[in-house]
């Protein structure tokens, strides 16, 4: 999921891309804080794939999706998932505004990507351009997605990754507070994506921080997808599967919210080798996806990977189901459930579309998921005071980084 340390360059318009306990869990599935889902709910929830959604939806202007970091094999698997509907909605149309490095090789593969565009019969995709220009990508951008970071890798020190990435999302956050919508919503990918989001957060100063975001939903992504070939499901029968924190060393899902064909997981998976399952094998069988993908194909989860971007944008941009949440690493301040503020954390999150969220609330977090959570907290608040300290030594100022502006009414 990471790129070169030159990516600093990589942006784009409107729409930019780069690189969990119930607190009452009845027989029916529901939780304190959501409603619960009934067939009723889902009638009166506008689907985004409706007809009538998409006749809204071609009465309005196009929406400018920035993609950093396009070129690369994520890109490859995104761009044509939001070419045809699948992010925004059946009748959503798109400007694709794609950004990548200045070398001769990646020049080469957007001019191809460019081309299978312009020949892949996308009736949403209004306009597709590539550019190694990130004020020329990020111009009036409604979404930024920044797919890249410098990698983290074995033998590399923890401070020489955070200042190379110090130094490329001060880049991100700078085209983005010049070029960008005022409103546009900023979600970064690569690990590790709640300090990234940070970081770009601070170097965009006006831009409102509840309009940052990290990805989680790829986690949340495959823990559903396991439980539901255990339980003989399918994916959309997985429901409230909570992701929190989404620190490096401390991601894992809570599971104590999450249903399956609208029964509490520990209802549908009852027999005492499931137990055995979800509780010793599951966690490192998902923590370990990545590799084992890799390993397999001898390449990244380009494509789970994108799958993940269009989930979360498309719940922040349509809204989701009545009585459903999904993990976002979100702006932290406000909070109920004692993270420090001034953070990217991943949480359950209830979106109204248009890029307007809340966090989920009532949710009662159990003591071994609280102390993953502290965890999580300690880390990325370590990684933030890391981040002020290469701030100063490069003369940027990030004074701001631990006291936020109170969050505007409705975000």
């Amino acid at each position: 999921l990471a790129c070169a340390p030159g990516r600093s360059s990589v942006g784009a318009p409107r729409v930019a891309v780069a690189m969990g306990a119930a607190k009452s869990a009845c027989a029916g599935g529901c939780f304190s804080g959501l409603r619960t889902v009934r067939k009723q709910d889902d009638a009166d929830w506008l689907d985004p794939f409706s007809d009538a959604s998409a006749t809204a939806a071609q009465k309005a202007e196009p929406l400018r999706v920035a993609v950093a970091g396009a070129a690369g094999q994520i890109g490859y698997a995104l761009l044509p998932m939001i070419a045809s509907g699948e992010m925004f909605g059946k009748g959503q149309r798109v400007i694709l505004q794609c950004l990548d490095l200045n070398l001769p090789q990646v020049i080469e593969n957007m001019r191809g990507l460019e081309m299978e565009l312009q020949d892949g019969d996308f009736p949403l995709l209004r306009e597709a351009f590539f550019t190694v220009d990130d004020a020329k990508a990020f111009k009036d951008a409604d979404y930024v997605i920044l797919l890249g970071a410098f990698p983290q890798q074995e033998g590399k020190e923890r401070r020489e990754i955070m200042e190379k990435n110090t130094m490329i999302f001060r880049t991100m956050g700078h085209a983005i507070e010049t070029c960008a919508n005022k409103e546009c919503k900023v979600l970064t990918v690569a690990h590790p994506a709640c300090t990234n989001a940070l970081l770009c957060a601070y170097y965009a100063p006006s831009r409102p921080k509840e309009n940052f975001f990290a990805l989680s939903r790829l986690e949340q992504n495959r823990v559903a997808g396991q439980i539901a070939q255990r339980a003989s499901a399918s994916a959309d029968d997985v429901r409230n599967v909570a992701v929190w924190g989404v620190s490096p060393s401390a991601r894992r899902a809570d599971l104590d919210t999450c249903t399956v064909k609208g029964k509490p997981l520990f209802s549908a998976l009852y027999k005492e080798d499931d137990r055995k399952w979800l509780e010793q094998e599951l966690a490192p069988d998902v923590l370990q996806r990545g590799a084992s993908i890799h390993q397999a194909r001898k390449a990244t989860c380009a494509l789970s990977a994108a799958r993940a971007i269009v989930g979360h944008m498309r719940d922040l941009h349509c809204g989701t189901r009545p009585g459903i949440f999904s993990s976002m690493g979100v702006w932290s301040d406000g909070n109920e459930y004692g993270i420090a503020d001034g953070l990217v954390f991943s949480m359950p999150v209830v979106c109204q579309g248009r890029g307007r969220w809340h966090m989920a609330g009532g949710l009662v977090v159990g003591k071994e998921t609280r102390e993953r959570l502290k965890e999580a907290e300690r880390e990325l608040l370590g990684d933030r005071e890391l981040a002020r300290e290469l701030g100063r030594k490069h003369g940027l100022q990030l004074a701001q980084m631990s006291k936020a502006a109170p969050p505007p009414a409705g975000r």
